[in-house]
């Protein structure tokens, strides 16, 4: 009997091939001048057969650390990548909404170097250029080849910028008026790149939507919050719209833990946040994009231009 113990003991101690799935911390990004705005996380950790068997016994959701499931799906992959798009999606679309455009579903060119007469352009290194052309019909660019299909036979044309900012931050989107052929000289590529706020290790696209929220509230005077604690999850795309992510159960029990008022997520997990909140005192909003994200805090008492 003492050998089968030890030996069990033994095993029991030993790797599984499982994951537990967990509440991570609440994470604030942003100044507000009332409320907070807080990135919910969940917290995947390693498990012996002993944690493993626990979690199942008490309903903690495991996954395969090999992308299998079991007791429920993984989600999107967890990775830099991902994160880095999340972060540059929120600042191109946050920039859009503060100046009141609707987004446009182009990642942009992002200017690499200005010399000569481009300079009189007033772009700097860093800047996002989002479209161009006619007043009232600006082309998305996605590509050098379409800056450069907007400057020809043209003197003069507009360019919806977004400007980086000497802090290292990126400010609210402005059309400016300037010269095609000194335009032409600015040197922009695709590899657009920019940060939101950073979050250190946390990982996946579901920061997008909060990140997004809390730049408006950064690029616009008042306070969007209307001094609520405001959470969420939810990918963000390129034209506003909010997007499923994985582990929301977790997330809920992050904000309820967090003691969050209010709580977004994609409009298409509802009926699974809904259920996960159920018994808390947390309010789950469903939304479809952002800007009616923006429309639901400015009806409950927010204080922005926007509203």
């Amino acid at each position: 009997m003492i050998a089968s113990f030890v030996v069990l003991a033994v095993f029991g101690m030993s790797g599984s091939p499982y994951d537990r799935v967990g509440p991570g911390p609440a994470i604030e990004v942003g100044r507000p001048e009332g409320g907070s705005w807080s990135v919910l996380t969940a917290r995947v950790q390693r498990s012996n057969w002993l944690q493993y068997a626990k979690a199942e016994l008490t309903g903690e959701r495991t996954i395969r650390a090999d992308g299998g499931g079991s007791g429920g799906d993984k989600g999107p992959p967890r990775s830099e990548d991902v994160m880095s798009t999340s972060q540059t999606h929120a600042v191109l679309v946050a920039a859009q909404l503060a100046a009141g455009r609707a987004p446009l579903a182009a990642a942009g060119l992002q200017v690499t170097a200005v010399t000569g007469p481009a300079r009189s352009t007033g772009l700097h290194p860093g800047d996002v250029l989002l479209a161009a052309g006619e007043a009232g019909d600006l082309t998305p660019l996605r590509a050098p080849s379409d800056l450069e299909a907007v400057t020809v036979r043209r003197t003069t044309v507009r360019v919806l910028v977004v400007p980086y900012g000497s802090g290292g931050t990126w400010g609210t989107a402005e059309i400016r008026r300037m010269p095609a052929g000194r335009l032409a000289g600015a040197q922009a590529g695709p590899a657009v790149s920019a940060t939101a706020y950073p979050l250190g290790s946390v990982e996946g696209p579901s920061a997008g939507l909060i990140l997004t929220l809390a730049r408006v509230d950064a690029l616009t005077p008042g306070d969007l919050t209307g001094g609520r604690r405001v959470a969420g999850t939810g990918g963000i795309s390129l034209d506003g719209d909010v997007t499923a992510v994985g582990d929301i159960p977790e997330k809920v029990d992050a904000a309820a833990k967090a003691r969050m008022d209010v709580l977004f997520v994609p409009i298409w997990q509802r009926s699974v946040a809904a259920a996960a909140a159920k018994g808390t005192r947390v309010r789950v909003v469903p939304v479809r994009t952002v800007s009616e994200a923006v429309g639901w805090l400015c009806a409950a008492g927010g204080r922005a231009p926007l509203c």
